[in-house]
């Protein structure tokens, strides 16, 4: 089996099953070595599928497309980040993560993993419960969002709900500071 055929069948056996899947039971199956499956799943990963490790095995997050959007905050409130993630999950997306690249160090990402309005609710709760700034204040409100979901319908409802309310930011456009 090459290496293409087999990383699908991966994906087969993955979409398939009703729980995660060890790593070892992917590398017997598949006749190959556990570190043959370990860089199967990181190019995987790379391609965009979006693939857990849980302590139980490997698992399809549920959602096998990612994309990430440049994004800017027009205002530096909890209602902003809000609207911004309802907008995703209300077309069908997962919040993966947030990314900002403050003046002062490298890249520092926030996993999220929000679902559904009451996971967007939940978060931005917890951040006016402690009266803590959002993580895009570092950047001056500039971000990169990374989303999941099933379908390139999906991920272009979302582009153009992020569109639609003023935070996604056009291709060579530069953030405000």
């Amino acid at each position: 089996m090459k290496n293409q055929q087999r990383r699908e069948k991966i994906l087969e056996i993955l979409r398939n099953s009703t729980g995660p899947i060890t790593g070892d039971q992917l590398a017997k199956d598949l006749n190959v070595s556990r570190q043959v499956i370990v860089l199967d799943m990181a190019l995987l990963r790379s391609a965009g599928t979006a693939i857990v490790s849980t302590r139980r095995g490997y698992q399809i997050n549920g959602r096998s497309l990612t994309a990430s959007f440049d994004c800017q905050y027009k205002e530096l409130t909890p209602e902003s980040a809000q609207e911004e993630m309802n907008a995703v999950v209300d077309n069908g997306g997962m919040v993966s993560s947030v990314t900002i690249l403050p003046d002062f160090s490298g890249p520092i990402q926030a996993y999220l993993n929000l679902k559904n309005r009451r996971d967007v609710k939940q978060y931005i709760e917890s951040f006016q419960k402690y009266d803590i700034p959002l993580i895009a204040t570092l950047s001056h409100g500039h971000h990169t969002l990374t989303v999941a979901a099933d379908s390139q319908e999906e991920l272009g409802a979302i582009r153009d709900a992020l569109k639609e309310i003023g935070v996604l930011m056009e291709e060579g456009e530069e953030p405000e500071k």
